[in-house]
């Protein structure tokens, strides 16, 4: 098939910030033509807290995919995270007179409301079901006649200054934001395939900072949640009780470390550096085994409460007893059976680079948001829509010129 154009999406999390180029095509496939990863510490749990750092985090990785892509990149999809993103379900409901519901009247529906409150803006509005007088169930209700057209949407919401920065930081790199969308979304949609759909599925997504809880209802992102630990407390938590570096544990846990303890982790030994008083680095020599006694309490603690907000969300039926763990997280050894134990679901972990057909640059699992975003631009792209979401219109769209707009006057 012939290749319509390209999609850049921007990922921008706690412990990294990843540039993605996709080549796209008219049969709906795309392949990944530039990458570009940088470190980041200018952003904490989501948010930005060190502005130029990030913009030079953001300014290296958008610099290596144009170079490997061999393009200028000028408009970009990012994505928003953090403990402060909420999800609420939200019932809306239009009298439409008995008559033949129409595209205006879903329209009407999805802007009878108010999305900005106090202090928080419209991420995603999502239609999750419809409802028609006394039936429900209903997937598209256009065409049908109605006295009452009533739906469930999924109400993502974030802090406005939290948005507000991003849009700035992203100014400040000289990149137009064509779209803005949830972490978790996108990490849904990045790791799932077409056999997953037609099953409720729950994402977790095992970050650095925050581990994030999606519920997608038969492919339909219907919920969220973040709990405020990652992979990095495993990290401080080697650190601390080795007494190494946050490098050298990170090292540590990413060679060596596992989820589950054994008996034949207390033979085998790692060498761990140690710097004396006189700043002379010798090797210390430690098993497996002690090792993983440090990281099993909190990847124990991290799991028992994913499985404690689960059964508390309203996402307990109809959902199937598959759990799809991705993120940085994921590549945990021994986390996909310790995880099936705790959470008492069947647990699957998704690789990056077997979700992408073509695509010769090698990917890990931590792209899965990276992934997800490509997919929801060559969605978007595909309806011919700027839009955050195909059924809205005017909500994320009218705020972005308008914070635009601001940034423009007043830097």
């Amino acid at each position: 098939m012939r290749s319509n154009n390209a999609l850049t999406v921007l990922d921008i999390g706690s412990t990294k910030i990843c540039c993605c180029v996709a080549e796209t095509f008219s049969d709906g496939r795309f392949k990944i033509i530039g990458v570009g990863y940088c470190a980041c510490s200018g952003v904490k749990s989501g948010v930005i807290v060190d502005m130029l750092s990030v913009e030079k985090s953001i300014a290296r990785a958008v610099e290596g995919a144009e170079k490997m892509a061999n393009l200028q990149i000028k408009s970009v999809y990012v994505n928003i995270s953090g403990k402060n993103i909420q999800s609420t379900i939200v019932n809306l409901s239009l009298n439409v007179g008995g008559r033949v519901i129409t595209d205006e009247d879903v329209l009407s529906l999805f802007n009878y409301s108010h999305w900005e409150d106090e202090g928080r803006v419209a991420i995603h509005s999502i239609p999750i079901s419809y409802s028609i007088d006394s039936l429900h169930g209903i997937k598209n209700p256009i065409g049908m006649v109605a006295h009452n057209l009533s739906v469930d949407i999924n109400l993502v919401t974030a802090p406005k200054s939290q948005l507000d920065n991003l849009l700035l930081c992203l100014s400040r790199c000289h990149l137009d934001p064509i779209g803005i969308v949830a972490s978790i979304y996108a990490s849904g949609l990045g790791v799932m395939d077409e056999e997953d759909i037609p099953n409720s599925q729950i994402i977790i997504d095992l970050g650095g900072e925050t581990t994030s809880i999606g519920f997608f209802y038969r492919g339909i992102f219907s919920g969220m949640m973040v709990i405020p630990l990652g992979s990095k407390n495993i990290t401080a938590d080697i650190a601390y009780g080795l007494n190494i570096s946050i490098m050298n544990a990170e090292k540590l846990k990413t060679l060596h470390g596992s989820a589950f303890l054994s008996l034949r982790d207390e033979n085998d030994v790692v060498f761990i550096p140690v710097v004396e008083d006189d700043n002379v680095i010798n090797l210390q020599k430690i098993s497996k085994n002690s090792l993983n006694q440090i990281i099993q309490p909190r990847i124990a603690e991290i799991l028992n409460i994913i499985k404690k907000r689960i059964i508390e969300s309203s996402f307990t039926n109809g959902f199937s007893n598959n759990v799809i763990i991705t993120g940085g997280g994921s590549m945990l050894t021994g986390v996909k059976d310790y995880a099936g134990g705790i959470i008492n679901k069947k647990i699957k972990i998704k690789k990056m680079d077997d979700s992408i057909d073509g695509t010769e640059i090698q990917i890990s699992s931590d792209f899965s948001v990276a992934v997800g975003l490509l997919k929801f631009a060559q969605a978007n792209n595909d309806a011919g829509t700027r839009t955050n979401d195909s059924v809205k219109k005017g909500g994320n769209k009218s705020f972005l010129k308008k914070a635009l707009a601001w940034i423009e006057n007043n830097l």
